[in-house]
């Protein structure tokens, strides 16, 4: 088992398992919550957005031109989808399905591959950043920072970068904690990297013996880290500093090759995206 860490004053969820739900997906890669509670999924082989009530309910669903890869929703209900194979992201009105603007990059050399919300920015967003972009330009990546809602793909003409903090270029999906600190998931490794810029530049490898493929990467309401494990099938909950403080849900939970994951915004439910895509786990947190 993953280390046991005893930390003084730390409060943990528990979690109870509610139901799990299924719409005939191809393969689900990523999931979000709206500030309604509703639960808007990537459908990558099928080229959709499927939103469904907390507890699965089919509701609406939204074709999009190309495979759809990542989502997030920030605390001001925007959503942004990534559609990597035409180096695009799509922001919508995710209650809704309407797609409010479309950014792409110009540059072949440049795409956007994930996104992740900075939890709690606030319903006003003025004066925080609330997302962050996972651009790819050449050899590089960046968390590219959204400002006031505007995406400009265009890298800057006196550096030939985008504006942003670098990050791995094998990352497939990160999670923002703040402003400058981020959990990323690699492409090809069982390891997962922390970047943060905060005070001081410092980057480090979190290796656990006991996660094999991590895929998605969230946060709760007490600031602890969850990683999903598709290869180890199980969930693991770090600190913010990367030490593993236990691992909450495995395979004796129904845990089948776990891709991706959130929490409802208001954290009373955590919902799994399992089986590969197939399927999703929805567990009270208790």
């Amino acid at each position: 088992m993953a280390q046991v860490l005893a930390v003084p004053g730390d409060v943990r969820h528990g979690f109870a398992f509610k139901t799990t739900f299924h719409h005939d997906f191809g393969r689900i890669t990523g999931i979000a919550s709206t500030t309604l509670g509703n639960i808007l999924l990537c459908d990558y082989d099928k080229k959709n957005l499927i939103l469904v009530d907390p507890l699965g309910k089919y509701l609406n669903k939204l074709s999009v031109e190309s495979e759809p890869f990542d989502v997030a929703i920030t605390s001001q209900n925007i959503g942004y989808i990534t559609l990597p194979n035409i180096r695009s992201v799509l922001r919508i009105d995710p209650d809704r399905l309407v797609v409010i603007h479309k950014t792409t990059a110009n540059e072949h050399c440049t795409t956007v591959v994930c996104v992740s919300a900075v939890p709690n920015s606030g319903t006003d967003n003025e004066n925080k950043v609330p997302c962050y972009l996972g651009v790819k330009m050449f050899n590089s990546s960046c968390a590219y920072p959204v400002n006031n809602n505007s995406i400009c793909l265009t890298p800057e003409h006196n550096h030939g970068a985008l504006s942003g903090n670098p990050i791995d270029s094998r990352v497939v999906k990160f999670h923002a904690i703040d402003s400058g600190t981020y959990f990323s998931c690699l492409a090809g490794q069982s390891y997962i990297k922390i970047t943060n810029y905060m005070h001081y530049f410092n980057e480090h490898i979190v290796q656990i013996e006991t996660m094999v493929m991590p895929t998605d990467i969230c946060s709760d309401n007490n600031g602890h880290v969850y990683v999903s494990g598709q290869g180890s099938n199980n969930i693991h909950r770090l600190t913010q500093d990367g030490k593993v403080l236990d691992i909450p849900l495995d395979s004796r939970h129904d845990m089948k090759q776990p891709v991706a994951l959130c929490f409802t915004k208001n954290y009373d439910k955590l919902y799994i995206v399992n089986e590969w895509g197939k399927s999703v786990l929805v567990f009270d947190v208790i």
